[in-house]
C-alpha cells in the first residue's frame, strides 16, 4: 500500500527516476514486483504518476546529477519489461526475460541549463535535512524521499527507480527555478518567491479575491502597453486587439501583419500558461510572436496598482510544439443533475 501523502495538493506533482538508461523522458516503465517476488514500493510508484506531473531524471552516468525534466503525457497503466535490476546483486544476476510491468509515457524533456550535480546538492545537504524532517514530522509514513541521508555517508540518490520529490526541494534548488515556476501560482496569487541565492521568501499575503484579479489585471495591462510602445518605436501601426481576438496586439507595417501573444508577470517566468485558442492561432497562423514581460514591479495606491519596469523577451515565428505543453487544468463537462459519472 502505498502511501499517497501528496494527494490533494497541487503543488505535489514532482518524481524523481534514478537510472542509467540513455533514453531518458521517453517513460516511465519498471517491474511489478522485484526480485524477491514482493512489490517494491520504488516499482509500483509508477503507478501513482498523473498526466500533468514532472519527472526529474538523475543520471548515473552524468556526473551523477539531475539532468533534465519531461512531463506526464498519459495514465499509468500494465505493460511488458525486460528488466535488469541495478546495484551489486543486480549486476551478478541476468535480465529477468519479459515479465509484468507498470508503464506511464512521458514526452516534452528538457534538459537542465545548469545540471544539479551530486556535490552541489551536498552543499545544500542542511537545508535538504530540514525539509525532510519537517516532513517526517507532519507527515505518518513512507515519504519515499529522493535522497538517502546518513551520518555516515555523504548525501546521494536513494536506493530505487522512481522516488516522489517534493515542491520544497524544487525552491531551495536555483537549478530547479524553470521547474518551481511551472507549479507556481499567477501573479497576484503567490506567496513565495526564490530570491537569486536561492533562499524561499515571503512575499507579502493580498489578501482577498477581488485584489488578486486587480494585481492580475493590471500586470497584464502594464505588458500589454509596454509591448504596444516597443513595436511602436520601430514603426508598427499597433493595435490592441486582446478583448475579441485569441492574440494579444495586431502590428503591421506595410503589407506585413504580425500577431503577437503577450505574456506579463510580477515574477521571473521560466513557463507561461496558454490557452487552447492561443495555441491553435499561433499553429495557423505565422507570423506570431509571444513576447514575455517579467520582473514587473507594482504597488498598491489610492488610485489603485501602479505597475512599472519588467524584463521583456521576444519569441518570433513563435509555433509551440505540442509536445513540450504541460496540461495544468481540466474541462470537466457537467453531466444533468442527478446523473452520476
Amino acid at each position: 500500500m502505498i502511501n499517497e501523502w501528496w494527494a490533494g495538493n497541487a503543488h505535489e506533482r514532482f518524481w524523481m527516476e534514478i537510472t542509467n538508461r540513455a533514453d531518458l523522458g521517453t517513460n516511465l516503465w519498471a517491474p511489478q514486483i522485484d526480485d524477491s517476488g514482493r512489490e517494491y514500493w520504488s516499482y509500483s510508484l509508477v503507478k501513482h504518476v498523473r498526466p500533468g506531473d514532472l519527472v526529474l531524471h538523475w543520471s548515473k552516468q552524468a556526473g551523477p546529477a539531475i539532468v533534465a525534466y519531461s512531463h506526464v503525457t498519459g495514465p499509468s497503466g500494465p505493460s511488458q519489461i525486460t528488466w535488469q535490476s541495478r546495484g551489486t546483486y543486480g549486476r551478478k544476476r541476468p535480465p529477468s526475460g519479459e515479465e509484468p510491468g507498470w508503464l506511464a509515457p512521458l514526452s516534452g524533456a528538457q534538459m537542465l541549463r545548469s545540471p544539479v550535480t551530486q556535490e552541489r546538492l551536498r552543499e545544500l545537504e542542511g537545508q535538504i535535512r530540514q525539509i525532510r524532517a519537517d516532513m517526517s514530522g507532519s507527515i505518518s509514513g513512507p515519504l519515499y524521499f529522493p535522497y538517502a541521508l546518513s551520518d555516515r555517508r555523504p548525501l546521494r540518490a536513494a536506493q530505487g527507480y522512481l522516488t516522489k520529490f517534493p515542491y520544497d526541494l524544487i525552491s531551495i534548488t536555483p537549478e530547479l527555478s524553470e521547474l518551481w515556476d511551472l507549479a507556481r501560482a499567477e501573479p497576484g496569487e503567490s506567496t513565495q518567491q526564490l530570491s537569486q541565492s536561492g533562499e524561499r521568501r515571503r512575499l507579502p499575503v493580498r489578501s482577498g479575491r477581488q485584489s488578486d484579479v486587480e494585481v492580475r489585471r493590471a500586470i497584464e495591462r502594464h505588458a500589454v502597453e509596454t509591448v504596444l510602445a516597443l513595436y511602436s518605436k520601430v514603426d508598427y501601426r499597433v493595435e490592441d486587439v486582446g478583448d475579441f481576438e485569441s492574440w494579444d496586439i495586431t502590428a503591421s507595417r506595410g503589407a506585413e501583419e504580425i500577431h503577437i501573444e503577450v505574456k506579463g508577470s510580477a515574477g521571473t517566468r521560466e513557463g507561461v500558461d496558454l490557452t487552447d485558442g492561443e495555441v491553435r492561432h499561433a499553429e495557423y497562423h505565422q507570423p506570431t510572436h509571444l513576447v514575455v514581460v517579467d520582473c514587473i514591479d507594482w504597488i498598491r495606491t489610492e488610485a489603485g496598482i501602479k505597475c512599472n519596469g519588467g524584463r521583456i523577451r521576444t519569441w518570433s515565428n513563435w509555433a509551440p510544439a505540442r509536445s513540450t505543453l504541460i496540461p495544468t487544468a481540466y474541462r470537466y463537462p457537467l453531466p444533468a443533475p442527478g446523473v452520476a459519472t
